[in-house]
């Protein structure tokens, strides 16, 4: 199984709060190391992660407010590489889809 199948996996799952929350401490966390290295690079990487931390608790709250919208799951990923890749920020996605996985 990939990485992609088994994050859509666990979108399905009972894990999913407990997924995208450590998903999103772990971006925060590379925000703020991201700001230690280059500069420009360093600032569009952490803008990348604060982007991808946002669709995130977007999806949280989506879990817990019946009126609020998330993504759909099935496009879930795509929304976060998009975010990623604009910030050059895909190797920090990567790391946090891999901790929160094995968080689960």
């Amino acid at each position: 199984m990939n990485i992609r199948e088994r994050f859509l996996e666990v979108l399905n799952s009972a894990s999913k709060e407990t997924f995208l929350l450590v998903m999103g401490h772990r971006l925060g966390i590379s925000a703020r190391d991201a700001f230690v290295g280059d500069q420009p690079q360093g600032m569009r990487q952490a803008q990348a992660c604060n982007e991808m931390m946002i669709a995130i608790w977007s999806q949280v709250r989506a879990l817990k407010d019946d009126g609020a919208q998330g993504y759909p799951d099935a496009d879930f990923l795509s929304v976060l590489l998009e975010k990623a890749d604009a910030g050059d920020a895909r190797p920090h996605l990567r790391h946090a889809i891999e901790s929160a996985l094995l968080a689960v």
